[in-house]
């Protein structure tokens, strides 16, 4: 399992830069873990699952007890990917990544630059504004999503996502899907895809992490400049004003 897989590297990581927990909240919108190294901390988010599971009576009391929550508690969950953002986020401050200045700009210009009129786009996870974009240039561009659904914006229930991926050239995965198996069981049916993308604030893990996960690229924040403050805003525009990457694996 990704997640699992995901865990470990970051309890390796964790372990070779001797990181530390150094505090989490659980917010509307984000869970937010901090991680604290000899030189420097490090945020990470995740999306908050609505309404599925809660963590009152959880107190991690180590990093390491953290990314070994195995539960079925989605938001638990979170609080453990968002742990594991931290530390990839640690580890990308010390690579030349190349920093760009807006997520969705480049996620758009990845996607138009890959893709033809005829290809078929899926999307897993309404990534408004974007999605619109792309629908503008791009006729052939289905979402499937668990909350809102919109038949005639083209936004359909996910019980019917793994029938359209299995036709999709391209197919972007909200990194949401991390906190269990579905981005296990969307993989399996990519085969045809030749570009198959997990972006999002919750895919803030080392993309180097995702090798031979069948993910082609990582499109996420860089968040070496996030506070605390700025999470607690719960305010997506705010988030968005950190630079962004898109690293191919």
């Amino acid at each position: 399992m990704i997640y699992d897989n995901l865990r470990e590297q970051a309890l390796k990581s964790a372990k070779k830069n001797s990181l530390v927990l150094e505090s989490f909240f659980v917010g509307e919108l984000f869970t937010y873990v901090l991680v604290k190294g000899e030189n420097r901390n490090q945020v990470g988010i995740a999306l908050t699952p609505n309404g599925e599971g809660n963590i009152l009576e959880k107190n991690f009391k180590s990093l390491e007890e953290l990314l070994n929550e195995t539960s079925y508690n989605p938001s638990l969950r979170a609080v453990t990917l968002a742990a594991i953002n931290a530390i990839g986020q640690y580890e990308l401050q010390d690579e030349n990544i190349d920093v760009k200045d807006d997520l969705r700009d480049e996620l758009y210009d990845l996607i138009i630059k890959n893709s033809s009129d005829s290809d078929n786009i899926v999307f897993i996870g309404h990534l408004r504004p974007l999605i619109k974009k792309i629908q503008e240039q791009r006729e052939n561009t289905t979402i499937f999503s668990r909350t809102k659904i919109e038949p005639e914006l083209g936004v359909y229930n996910d019980i019917f996502e793994c029938e359209a991926i299995l036709k999709a050239d391209i197919v972007v995965i909200t990194g949401t899907t991390l906190i269990g198996s579905t981005i296990d069981a969307i993989l399996k049916f990519t085969s045809k895809a030749k570009m198959v993308v997990i972006s999002g604030f919750s895919a803030g893990a080392n993309p180097i992490w995702f090798k031979n996960s069948g993910i082609t690229h990582v499109a996420s924040l860089s968040l070496k400049e996030c506070k605390k403050e700025d999470v607690l805003l719960n305010d997506l525009e705010t988030i968005f004003k950190n630079g962004c990457y898109i690293q191919k694996i």
